[in-house]
């Protein structure tokens, strides 16, 4: 799709002259389209929102040992490296058995996976940072900080790609109403929510809506997702609101030390969350123009950092938010061409060709996800467990989306296979599973 025609308005104020940077846009037959001018439109900041680390080792078995006496203490806090954290265990959803949080440092550690024995080697450490954490830290010294923990929680501890959430907050533009219906993408998943009676929010995850005003999510979080939502009132809702606005003062303090973001007007973010397995996929398929060589090292947050830039284009590459047919929204084509990512370390380089790789599966005949399917709905069925919370666990699954693909291309509609499902689970019950 082609960018609308951009025009800025010359020193006079009166005129407009031809300019890629310009904020008004102009289709070539019927006129003027946006004037972000009279919008009073501007960025107010480009942010690496959340980064989520995974470490792969076997668990440290003196330092789990004393995670699980202090729990069977009733012990609420724990030392470890020299501050005080939370202990808890932590929900089947997070993949982890138990989580030490610290909101002052800004970190989530979880560890123990649920279905991975503690001696085994496997991806038993996650730690989620948040944005202040990674603000008041240089990539290097994360990745450091990070290290020093996984040394602690794992034997034999090797960085295993992140995750990370890139954002870019904007004032005097706010999602249209039709904004899901204009937006072009390649997902299944789409999700708009319209006024709310529930809020809930975790490291800018969003899981609910705002109050006069509308949130969309596009793609699954086991790939890559897009997200819009009002960020003001989101900040509001977590007590975060002073910290953001302050961010959104420094980073558009002008030279005579005024700043440009207007207090009286809401903020929005558009975010790109990229999963663990994208980054791997990025790692493994990009490739060197020059010399022919594939592979990048995108295993840690420095890492990953210098490649940020293009990230964030292949995000609006797989996401376009179109006009009409033909063109682009104006909003994509500030966000496509005059966005930068102004970190020291980031070094975007153009003599690569990032690329996804793919896991080749022409032969796969999906027997695997029978199996597996079927298997999960007999074991369920003995515990007699409703079949509402069954699928629930098995749409959470990792490889959930994989199976609905498989199935739609053999002509099965997600919502069919659902039905099937039910089905299924309903005649295991019939037939005395659970006696």
């Amino acid at each position: 799709m082609k960018s609308l025609e951009r025009y800025a308005l010359s020193d006079n104020g009166t005129d407009t002259i031809t300019d890629d940077k310009g904020l008004l846009f102009v289709h070539p037959r019927y006129g003027k389209v946006a004037d972000f001018y009279q919008d009073n439109f501007q960025i107010v900041g480009t942010y690496v929102d959340t980064l989520r680390q995974l470490y792969r080792g076997q668990m440290n078995p003196d330092f789990l040992v004393d995670c699980e006496q202090s729990i069977e203490f009733g012990e609420k806090t724990f030392r470890f490296i020299g501050h005080d954290w939370l202990l808890g265990k932590s929900g089947k959803a997070s993949g982890y058995q138990y989580r030490l949080q610290n909101n002052d440092l800004g970190l989530i550690i979880f560890f123990k996976m649920f279905h991975s024995k503690a001696e085994s080697i496997g991806s038993h450490l996650k730690i989620e940072c948040s944005p202040w954490f990674l603000d008041n830290r240089k990539p290097t010294a994360v990745d450091k900080f990070l290290d020093k923990i996984a040394k602690k929680v794992l034997n034999c501890a090797e960085a295993h790609y992140p995750a990370i959430h890139l954002a870019v907050d904007v004032q005097g533009w706010k999602p249209d109403s039709d904004f899901s219906d204009r937006m072009l993408c390649r997902s299944r998943r789409i999700s708009q929510y319209n006024g709310i009676d529930k809020a809930e929010f975790n490291f800018s995850e969003i899981s609910g809506i705002y109050d006069r005003s509308q949130s969309f999510k596009f793609g699954s979080a086991g790939a890559v997702q897009l997200a819009a939502y009002n960020k003001t009132v989101q900040a509001r809702s977590i007590d975060k609101f002073d910290y953001m606005e302050h961010k959104w003062e420094e980073s558009t303090k002008l030279s005579d030390g005024s700043v440009g973001y207007n207090t009286e007007e809401d903020v929005f973010r558009i975010e790109l969350r990229y999963h663990h397995s994208v980054i791997q996929q990025f790692a493994l398929g990009t490739c060197n123009k020059e010399t022919g060589e594939i592979g990048l090292n995108l295993k840690t947050y420095s890492q990953v950092v210098k490649h940020i830039q293009a990230l964030w284009q292949y995000g609006l590459t797989s996401f376009k938010l179109k006009y009409n047919s033909n063109y682009l929204d104006p909003i994509w084509t500030v966000l496509q061409e005059d966005i930068e990512f102004t970190f020291p370390e980031s070094s975007y380089e153009k003599n690569l060709h990032y690329k996804r790789y793919y896991k080749k599966a022409t032969s796969f005949s999906g027997k695997n996800y029978q199996l597996y399917m079927g298997n999960f709905l007999s074991a369920c069925a003995r515990k007699a467990t409703p079949f509402r919370k069954v699928l629930k666990e098995l749409q959470s699954s990792m490889i959930w989306c994989d199976i609905a693909l498989h199935y739609e291309k053999n002509q099965t509609t997600e919502g069919q296979l659902i039905e099937r499902l039910r089905d299924s689970y309903e005649e295991r019950l019939l037939l005395g599973y659970a006696i």
